[in-house]
């Protein structure tokens, strides 16, 4: 910024100070539609496995390739994305990732075999799989401080909308256009959303500050940030360390005083995500454990879903209000608990209650993972402090899927299965509890009282 009468400012109290308006709405939404086309770009697959298996002439099994290979990019890109976005900007590799799923997306649509079409979904899953933590770390970092839980776990809720995508997919699309209809959403949903990633979605201030105080697009940001703004500001950021930039992006995440954290954030991704993708098996569990019929179990998932969303979009506002320790905590300990009641109940009507809490308290802790991530690192490495939680998350939770074999052959009944899925929420709120009493742990600003 070149205006002479400027005032001083520090970057970080400028953001904290401003109040949320018409920019951090747009920012807000814009955020949430991305993680929803992400959300529907990663799950697709699942979706359409039956009709896709049968054109290509293959048994559903089969497609367990693709579906690898998919799972192998999510787990590169976690760890190789993030970094990029902090080293060269956010809303740049938000378009190189949305542009990449397009083009997979689109060449599937030409594709007749097994072959190109999973290493199709391996480029998809490369791309894809930073969309979150990218995405969080836009939405936290223009929001006040005071906010950030809030807009994070909102984003986050935005996957839920990419579910509720695929339904409407399934009932509408599917049948008369087959699985490239559902393709062609995969293409038009990021082709539509590429110019709105280019010139509405913001850069990271301080990171512009950082980079360049004079930068002519601070002072247009700033604009857009503050529109009614009583003067001119000249925002300024910390020196920047004495240190070669990977040494720099290392020692936030593993340095003096971080390396127990974060090996804690990284406890609690890996225990919430072991739940998700054990829990894959909840359906056959429900209708061969259980007995239940499809109607029951379809009424089940629709059950969990409705409360996950709104455990999404409500964990944030308690959290800016009493803290990640008390809200994590109780959220994940509540999932254990109900996890346990699912099987002690069912199948009476005391189990769809259990499932109701079960899936508002999972997918509420599971959306607070990223803020909490987002708070817990600098602005400088916070994508890549978010990415590698889930890229750890991800290695482990790979072998998460054999749980189903286990339980199913190993003859337990109800009761033992919700309890062993109930163990790896408990010990994310184990993690989260221990984690933030810890010295230096991340603390949020209550409204209206002035510690965290």
């Amino acid at each position: 910024m070149t205006d002479t009468g400027a005032r001083s400012v520090d970057v970080d109290a400028f953001l904290d100070g401003l109040k949320f308006n018409r920019f951090h709405l747009i920012v807000l939404v814009m955020c949430t539609i991305l993680t929803a086309i992400d959300g529907y770009e990663l799950y697709v697959v699942g979706w359409v496995l039956p009709v896709l298996a049968k054109d290509f002439g293959v048994a559903p099994t089969a497609i367990t390739s693709a579906l690898v290979a998919q799972q192998v990019g999510m787990l590169l890109g976690a760890f190789v994305i993030p970094p990029l976005a902090d080293r060269i900007g956010r809303p740049r590799v938000l378009l190189f990732c949305y542009l990449g799923m397009m083009l997979s997306a689109l060449a599937i649509l030409t594709t007749k075999s097994l072959l190109p079409f999973t290493l199709c979904r391996f480029a998809a899953g490369f791309c894809g799989t930073a969309m979150i933590p990218i995405l969080v770390t836009i939405a936290s970092e223009t929001a006040p401080k005071r906010l950030r839980a809030t807009v994070s776990t909102i984003t986050v809720s935005g996957t839920m909308i990419g579910a509720l995508l695929g339904s409407l997919m399934q009932g509408f699309i599917l049948e008369p256009f087959g699985w490239r209809g559902a393709f062609w959403i995969a293409v038009a949903l990021p082709a539509v959303m590429l110019p709105f990633v280019y010139f509405f979605l913001p850069e990271s201030l301080r990171a512009l500050v950082a980079r360049d105080p004079h930068d002519p697009a601070i002072t247009a940001l700033i604009r857009r940030m503050q529109p009614a703004s009583d003067g001119a500001v000249m925002l300024t950021v910390a020196p920047k360390p004495e240190r070669a930039p990977t040494a720099i992006l290392l020692g936030d995440i593993f340095g003096r005083g971080q390396l127990l954290k974060t090996f804690l954030m990284w406890g609690i991704a890996i225990s919430s995500f072991v739940f998700i993708t054990a829990g894959v098996w909840k359906t056959t569990i429900f209708k061969q454990v259980i007995g239940l019929p499809l109607q029951q179990v379809a009424l089940i998932n629709g059950i969990n879903t409705a409360a996950g969303f709104v455990g999404m979009l409500t964990i944030g506002f308690f959290i800016d209000r009493l803290g990640f320790k008390r809200v994590m905590t109780g959220t994940f300990l509540l999932a254990a608990l109900s996890a346990t009641m699912v099987g002690l109940l069912a199948p009476g009507p005391g189990m769809y209650v259990a499932v109701a809490f079960m899936g508002m308290c999972q997918h509420g802790g599971q959306a607070s993972i990223p803020a909490l991530a987002a708070a817990l690192y600098p602005t400088r490495s916070r994508a890549t402090g978010v990415g590698w939680a889930y890229g750890a998350a991800r290695v482990v939770s790979i072998w998460a899927p054999l749980f189903g074999t286990f339980v199913l052959t190993g003859g337990f009944g109800p009761v033992g299965i919700f309890a062993m899925l109930g163990v790896p929420l408990a010990c994310a709120g184990f993690f989260t509890f221990w984690l933030m009493s810890l010295k230096g742990a991340p603390q949020v600003v209550r409204v209206g009282h002035g510690r965290g």
